[in-house]
């Protein structure tokens, strides 16, 4: 009997807004992580330096755990995988917010910080391996001519879900009994998954463990023999567009002179409506433009817009007006760079290519790498001495990460990548 999965000639009729629901369990962990960790943690004490490390770390498995994800292709249904993949990612998440009081003690260097890690470390990589496997399953059970529209729903729902858990996140701890936090704040997950108890099965046969981890090497090593791939890595490596503020924003309100309830609405709910009409402005612009290009400037041009907040924090000028504006701009520049990195995987991986799953997973792994890393820079920032201290420091280094490496990266793509030709007007057309 094949090892190989098999296909269903025409995939059952699946609502493309339920893959939204589906894979918004990723995104109310990385609300927690991304939006309520940096506000509670900073909130008691914790330095904006040592946070940036705490939630670089837990940002790990987002670059890493493609190495573990042929594993849901093996012994069980994609859909059971799923489901326990929730439930473990929701009681991680349910523990570590058990841990947040304790994670602080000591400038955030206790044991209670180590644990807490380790918890959301596992966590995150259960979520993320969750959102992987709700990926390989929506082309067994959606049409392709109806997987753009589960696309978009899948981006909205990552985004919004990021935004609302992590501005909840912050107010059910603060207001909550903490043990009733710890039972409230994952019930989203749970919620986004519980769909899997009455949705479709695929038509498939698993693999066995064994099977899927060699085809994933033989992928890898086929994959590291193409030099336009390699090329097309140095770009999503190199951390000059990663938008690693987003991990932060929730940390240097108090610089602006915001409390922390609204600067956790602010890096929460504003943050997500922005990225989401970013997203929104990115689809048509990658159309007509290039996309290695609008992948990389907005990043620049939300530089420039992190250099005018320090200006007019150094000046006095309204500094909460200047933070919420700060967000949005920033934000909205992000979500551009959103639709533009997804247009340009596609197009990298290019139709037909038995590498596709392999190559995208790296793809989207690099970019992750980058942010990972530009998260813990920018928040080494915070840690410069006298005037540029704190908020000042954190954007600066976002800043020049974005202007000197993204300049970097346009001059190489200039120079061996083509120049910037418009997208390709057909699927057929390679990157």
């Amino acid at each position: 009997m094949s090892t190989h999965p098999t296909l269903p000639a025409q995939p059952r009729r699946f609502p493309t807004w339920l893959v939204g629901v589906l894979y918004s369990a990723s995104g109310s962990m990385n609300g927690f992580v991304a939006v309520a960790l940096a506000t509670l943690l900073t909130g008691h004490g914790v330095s904006n330096a040592r946070e940036a490390t705490i939630t670089a770390i837990i940002l790990t498995p987002s670059y890493l755990s493609f190495l573990l994800t042929p594993l849901v292709d093996c012994g069980m249904s994609r859909r059971t995988w799923a489901m326990l993949l929730a439930l473990a990612g929701a009681i991680c998440l349910g523990s570590g917010v058990l841990l947040t009081p304790a994670a602080s003690a000591n400038g955030g260097h206790g044991p209670g910080a180590n644990l807490l890690i380790v918890l959301l470390l596992l966590g995150y990589l259960c979520t993320q391996m969750y959102s992987s496997t709700i990926g390989g399953m929506v082309p067994n059970l959606v049409e392709r001519s109806r997987q753009s529209a589960a696309s978009a729903w899948l981006n909205v729902a990552y985004l919004g879900l990021t935004g609302a858990c992590g501005y909840l996140s912050v107010l059910e701890i603060r207001h909550l009994p903490l043990r009733l936090a710890a039972c409230v704040i994952p019930l989203p997950i749970l919620l986004s998954a519980s769909p899997l108890l009455f949705t479709a099965k695929e038509d498939r046969i698993p693999k066995r463990v064994g099977t899927a981890m060699r085809e994933l090497g033989r992928n890898l090593l086929l994959s590291a023999k193409q030099r336009s791939y390699w090329f097309a890595l140095l770009v999503f490596i190199v951390p000059s567009a990663t938008f690693a503020m987003q991990n932060l924003f929730g940390g240097i309100g108090r610089d602006f002179g915001v409390s922390d309830d609204r600067t956790a609405f602010i890096s929460g709910v504003v943050l997500a409506v922005a990225c989401i009409a970013g997203a929104a402005l990115g689809g048509p612009l990658s159309n007509r433009y290039d996309r290695r290009l609008l992948f990389i400037a907005p990043a620049m041009v939300a530089g420039l817009g992190s250099l005018a907040m320090i200006g007019l924090l150094n000046r006095g000028i309204a500094p909460a007006t200047v933070f919420l504006a700060g967000v949005i701009f920033y934000n909205v520049m992000a979500g551009i760079n959103y639709t533009a990195t997804s247009a340009l995987v596609f197009q990298i991986v290019g139709r037909d290519n038995p590498l596709s799953a392999t190559q995208y997973a790296i793809c989207i792994a690099a970019c992750n790498a980058a942010i990972a890393g530009a998260v813990a820079l920018d928040g080494s920032g915070s840690t410069l001495h006298g005037h540029w201290s704190g908020a000042r420091g954190e954007l600066l280094v976002d800043a020049l990460l974005s202007l000197v490496l993204g300049s970097i990266v346009l001059a190489l793509v200039y120079r061996f990548g083509g120049g910037f030709p418009r997208p390709p007007v057909s699927d057929e057309q390679e990157a």
